[in-house]
């Protein structure tokens, strides 16, 4: 197992919000917008130079220790220096909880993207990217989704490691059953 490839944890989503993503998603890709090739998920942390197994065992316990989560996508956004368009949840202290924790062992780690999701950054914005726009393309992708989209409520459900170079799956672990926590 390589220990210094780039790992990435997210957050994925039930079957439902997905199809809700994947049908924004088909509308841009109509109007010749790229759209983002990767499973709806929202990004905790991205990180370098540690231990896989480490991090492995980090996260199932992490995961163990938290129930699923219902967010709320209520708005889209654009990140205009990276040209990237994306969902964005209404924020939540589990959600927030969940971010905190997954950090406060590796936070010093999380030095890829310019620290965009650590916590000594303190920037993180919870997001899905759901696609990019050449130059020209931002009024015809934010029109597409000003027609488009309407506030959707997504279940977190999984927390999953994969490698940023090669887009394998490293891990994968089942948050709990609950009764919902807003």
């Amino acid at each position: 197992m390589n220990q210094l490839r780039t790992l990435c944890v997210m957050g994925t989503f039930d079957d439902q919000a997905n199809k809700e993503v994947y049908k924004i998603k088909e509308k841009l890709k109509a109007q010749g917008i790229s759209i983002d090739a990767y499973e709806p998920h929202v990004t905790f942390g991205i990180y370098t130079e540690l231990d896989e197994e480490s991090l492995l065992k980090w996260i199932g316990n992490i995961a163990a220790q938290h129930k699923k989560i219902q967010i709320c996508f209520n708005h889209f956004g654009f990140f205009p220096d990276a040209r990237l368009c994306f969902l964005a949840p209404c924020s939540s202290y589990s959600l927030l909880q969940l971010h905190s924790n997954i950090h406060d062992k590796y936070d010093n780690c999380c030095t890829d993207k310019g620290c965009l999701y650590s916590l000594k950054g303190k920037n993180w914005i919870p997001h899905m990217t759901i696609a990019s726009a050449d130059h020209g393309q931002e009024e015809k992708l934010l029109t597409t989704l000003w027609e488009n989209f309407l506030p959707f409520t997504a279940e977190l459900t999984q927390l999953k490691i994969t490698s940023s170079d090669s887009s394998e799956e490293v891990g994968v672990f089942e948050l709990q059953t609950n009764d919902y926590i807003l």
